[in-house]
């Protein structure tokens, strides 16, 4: 079965709330700016929670943003935050084809964080599952075969074996999400 990995920018102001909870989904959720509080829960930059249930904001502080990566069925409706002092964008979507679902297994989802040197290149490589890479600071240039992108924008996909050769005399930051189907039991949740 197809599934659409959903990225979002989700913005607060400081007494920001959302109207009402999104529907039960699994999310990675990331603090990329300021303080918001997620489910009761009081989250600060650079943190970052899976979330499996209904999910509400608030903020805490005078603006906060929330990077948030969600599985949905493909072709669904954005998963869109409202209320006063919210906004939610949709920033980048992809549909997975590549991950069959075995019965008895579940999904494994990664956050992680990617720094490098000015002029480092990054051997071809693949990922064990689809993903979307998000650019924190900094810019990277990834080649194609012939073809070679410079990389400034805030998210890309990723999942194919491409080099990646980090721009010179500039240091780039980058955080990452991707999620794979493992085949076997995985009962493990963090909150």
């Amino acid at each position: 079965m197809p599934f659409s990995l959903n990225f979002y920018h989700d913005q607060i102001v400081r007494e920001g709330a959302t109207a009402s909870a999104l529907p039960a989904a699994h999310r990675l959720l990331y603090v990329r700016h300021g303080r918001a509080v997620i489910n009761d829960l009081l989250m600060s930059a650079d943190e970052a929670t899976y979330w499996d249930g209904p999910l509400a904001l608030k903020g805490d502080g005078a603006w906060s943003e929330i990077w948030r990566w969600e599985l949905a069925p493909p072709n669904a409706a954005p998963q869109l935050h409202d209320g006063a002092g919210v906004l939610s964008r949709l920033k980048m979507s992809r549909v997975i084809t590549t991950l069959a679902m075995l019965d008895g297994t579940r999904w494994l989802f990664r956050l992680d964080q990617i720094t490098s040197a000015a002029g480092r290149i990054a051997d071809r490589h693949q990922h064990p599952g689809p993903g979307i890479r998000c650019l924190l600071e900094g810019a990277f240039n990834v080649q194609q075969a012939a073809e070679s992108r410079a990389i400034s924008v805030p998210a890309m996909h990723g999942g194919r074996p491409e080099p990646i050769r980090w721009s010179p005399g500039v240091r780039a930051r980058w955080r990452r999400n991707f999620c794979a189907a493992w085949c076997c039991r995985w009962s493990a949740k963090a909150k």
